[in-house]
């Protein structure tokens, strides 16, 4: 298995946790496995977890949490010595497989997670070992991604530069994969700076996405506004940096799927913009990171959107999104 570097510096913190993954109305389906295990559970808890179930396998919300959940912010199934359903055991790993090859990361939709990944100041570095994918899109999906992570990474150019010409590369590679030449690409980026465009278009299409949190839609409104009325960006260079990498090594190689990297590379690129200025309002990044990626990055049907939208919206195309990493 692959995983970043950082990946076993985590832990869970319980009870220390301001925003506690058993609250937030996610929508927690039981695995058959567990539903099984939890119907030979004895005694009064044993009812109180399959009361915690409704007829469709999910965690019932009480208050907008887990009934399970306890008033010290840990889960009775782990104080009661009880095996998780898959969700709750996983999160907030994630994996992906490409045949047999395999890779893990934690998400920064966990608090402890986003403070690992945000306070890291060192460059992101691969560990581990899996088994071999030989699929010629994936292994030129690889090495591009791998490329990308070397532009993300050279600290000699500013961030918003790293991140046009990590644009300019997957663009080169997508033209590629489009003419279905997986031969290893070549191509030393080109910085394309052009006109300053405000981040407005995508803070609207993700107002228009289905919210999971209260005060969301608000925060969004509120920084559409001052996209709108040209608002200036401040980015933190090495925060900037662990973050576009993050979600890079999240869905580039995705687009070994449906043989599209430049979408991902899109989406990787917005979401760091995005933070950058709804952070501005809301005045914590780390929060406003971990809020955008409840909202977005566990919704599919918002992640769908996105990407429909990255495909057929003029205002997300290629060069708008240039535009939107040039600051006034």
């Amino acid at each position: 298995m692959i995983v970043p570097d950082y990946y076993s510096r985590f832990k869970c913190i319980g009870g220390e946790c301001r925003h506690n993954c058993c609250r937030g109305g996610w929508d927690v389906e039981v695995d058959d496995e567990a539903l099984e295990r939890f119907s030979t559970i004895q005694g009064e808890f044993g009812d109180k977890v399959r009361e915690a179930i409704d007829d469709e396998n999910v965690f019932r919300h009480v208050d907008g949490h887990c009934p399970l959940l306890s008033d010290d912010g840990w889960c009775e199934m782990v104080r009661n010595g009880h095996e998780l359903c898959i969700i709750c055991d996983e999160y907030p790993r994630f994996t992906e497989f490409w045949e047999d090859y395999a890779e893990r990361g934690i998400s920064v939709s966990c608090e402890a997670a986003a403070d690992i990944i945000l306070n890291n100041r060192e460059k992101v570095t691969l560990t581990g070992e899996t088994a071999v994918c030989d699929e010629p899109i994936f292994t030129f999906t690889f090495d591009a991604r791998k490329k990308v992570f070397e532009i993300l990474q050279d600290r000699d150019r500013d961030i918003l530069t790293r991140l046009r010409l990590a644009m300019d590369y997957t663009e080169k590679a997508q033209e590629r994969i489009n003419e279905n030449d997986y031969n290893r690409l070549s191509y030393e980026p080109e910085d394309h700076k052009a006109g300053h465009r405000s981040a407005a278009a995508y803070i609207d299409l993700l107002r228009r996405l289905e919210v999971l949190n209260d005060g969301w839609t608000d925060i969004l409104d509120k920084t559409y506004e001052r996209e709108i009325s040209g608002a200036r960006h401040s980015y933190d260079e090495l925060v900037t940096e662990q973050l576009a990498v993050y979600f890079v090594y999240r869905y580039f190689l995705k687009g070994a799927f449906d043989c599209d990297v430049l979408s991902k590379m899109k989406l990787a690129v917005l979401s760091v913009i995005a933070i950058t200025a709804i952070a501005d309002v809301t005045g914590d990044y780390p929060d406003t990171a971990r809020l955008y990626s409840v909202e977005v990055e566990h919704d599919e049907d918002n992640i769908d959107m996105i990407y429909d939208e990255l495909l057929f919206d003029e205002e997300l195309s290629y060069d708008k999104i240039m535009e939107m990493l040039v600051e006034k």
